[in-house]
């Protein structure tokens, strides 16, 4: 009896950290993004009258403005050619630099995650690899034909937990099956390690395919 009791009150808990950490995680990070953005040019206010004298929240606003600009213009000058050797003369330095390479490799694969082009990819399929029998959730890039006239798919294969890393294969087209799930809900699959499950993700008729064949041989 006790037992149950400490089962039960141990699962709500466990249920409880699930809603909450969610929502903590989210409101603290939103919380310090809007701090960073909103609090960029408090400084550089307090030297303006026309600005300094308008309330805190109003130059919350300005100074976010402001910022959101500055980032714009950053990656706007980032496009171009003097950019692109800027920025590339700086990655080389800071990945020559013990400890730091570290730190910039990693928050750069959080980023290239987050930030990864989703619109190059058509569709979500899955492919049989790396076996027969075993499914692996791939990215449709191209369709493509051969010279026989046979259909050709190119698809991306992206890694676990970083869908930035990968690599492509073409395959034949009945090799390929079409999924009815967004990009999106298959980035949250491959990113939660196959804990975040679509709703729309059902294996069902491919075993009944793999039965089919196999009662034929």
């Amino acid at each position: 009896m006790i037992k149950k009791v400490i089962r039960r009150l141990k699962g709500h808990f466990i249920t409880g950290l699930i809603v909450i950490l969610p929502l903590g995680l989210t409101a603290w990070i939103v919380n310090i993004l809007f701090s960073l953005i909103g609090t960029r040019f408090l400084p550089i206010f307090e030297n303006i009258p026309q600005i300094s004298g308008l309330p805190i929240a109003a130059q919350m606003g300005i100074s976010a403005v402001l910022t959101v600009m500055v980032i714009w213009f950053i990656g706007f000058w980032a496009r171009n050619y003097f950019g692109k050797l800027t920025i590339r003369i700086f990655e080389k330095v800071v990945l020559n630099t013990p400890f730091i390479s570290n730190i910039y490799k990693t928050i750069r694969k959080i980023t290239d995650t987050m930030f990864v082009n989703k619109k190059a990819f058509k569709k979500v399929a899955l492919i049989e690899y790396p076996r027969r029998g075993i499914y692996t959730i791939v990215f449709v890039t191209n369709e493509m034909v051969s010279k026989k006239g046979a259909g050709l798919i190119s698809v991306f294969i992206p890694s676990t937990p970083n869908p930035t890393t990968g690599y492509c294969v073409v395959l034949p087209q009945e090799d390929v099956h079409e999924l009815d799930i967004t990009v999106n809900q298959a980035m949250e699959f491959i990113l939660s390690a196959g804990i975040i499950v679509p709703e729309g993700l059902v294996f069902q008729k491919f075993h009944q395919a793999d039965e089919s064949e196999e009662e034929k041989c």
